[in-house]
């Protein structure tokens, strides 16, 4: 058997290394296809297909804050149409608050609530810069910073998000139309925490096509999915409480007195809405459906 030189073998392994370094520190993620969601042995128990008017007796369109970030979440910017949920994101003139950027929100905060079970939406998201929709739970102790011990009291658990179309500080050619999972803890004051996953490329054109995103939290764990496929779990701050389903479209931005460290009144995170074209508006978030299963 012929010997192979020491030098090729150096090449070889520091080339193995460097893709094992690159590999690891790649700010995306890999989907596992061969690791589906089974739905088997879990029963529906919510779904909305979002046929009809808009079930009040199941979400509420109203906050207690309508003014959010760089805009305003109001009631009108939120409706069904052609069987879809339709969150849709313009600017007024002349709107209920003056004139800005008006956009959406939908939860079933105090009316449907669930602990544990497998979580999806199937949608598609704006596209546009300077704004992102989610897909999130959120438990009533979370919201109103009442908890304990690093999650068990409830969690923001977000399950998809979309602020990546043109967000200036990243390349849109690598990041358009990827999302993340983050779960937060704690509250929103000096005790919160947070973890969050890679960057995962959709399948699919996540602005047009419909995708879907999942999450199975059980006891232990949170398990997220994409198109059906895992894409991240973690153990950190696993809620052991109910948490209602939210829907929402975010402006970056902020609202009311100037923030010295946020000049005109830009946001890092999704950019500047004011860049896109006027072609871009009005941008819908386009939700299909809404399911939930339990064991």
């Amino acid at each position: 058997m012929k010997k192979v030189p020491l030098y090729l073998i150096a090449i070889i392994l520091v080339s193995v290394l460097l893709s094992v370094f690159l590999t690891g520190c790649s700010p995306f993620g890999k989907i596992k296809k061969h690791k589906t969601i089974d739905l088997s042995n879990m029963q529906l128990v919510f779904e909305d297909n979002f046929d009809g008017e808009l079930d009040k007796n199941v979400w509420q369109t109203s906050f207690e804050q309508p003014i959010r970030r760089g805009g305003y979440w109001t009631d009108e910017q939120t409706f069904t149409e052609n069987g879809n949920l339709i969150i849709r994101t313009e600017y007024k003139e002349d709107g209920k608050h003056g004139a800005g950027w008006y956009t959406g929100t939908l939860l079933s905060q105090n009316i449907k609530e669930f602990k544990y079970g497998y979580f999806e939406v199937r949608c598609k998201a704006p596209a546009a810069e300077g704004l992102w929709s989610a897909f999130w739970l959120q438990s009533n102790s979370m919201a109103n910073n009442l908890y304990t011990n690093d999650g068990a009291n409830g969690a923001e658990i977000d399950i998809m998000e979309s602020p990546y179309y043109n967000d200036p500080t990243l390349p849109a050619d690598q990041y358009r139309n990827t999302t993340l999972h983050t779960v937060h803890v704690n509250g929103y004051g000096d005790d919160h925490l947070s973890e969050n996953s890679k960057y995962f490329k959709v399948n699919k054109n996540m602005y047009t096509e419909f995708n879907t995103y999942g999450l199975l939290w059980t006891e232990k764990e949170y398990i997220f999915y994409i198109n059906g496929c895992e894409s991240w779990r973690t153990s950190f701050g696993v809620s052991q409480v109910p948490e209602f389903l939210w829907l929402s479209v975010e402006i970056a931005g902020e609202s009311g007195s100037a923030n010295p460290s946020n000049p005109n009144n830009k946001f890092t995170w999704a950019g500047e809405i004011t860049n896109n074209p006027k072609s871009a508006m009005p941008a819908d978030f386009v939700v299909d459906y809404v399911k939930v299963y339990q064991y």
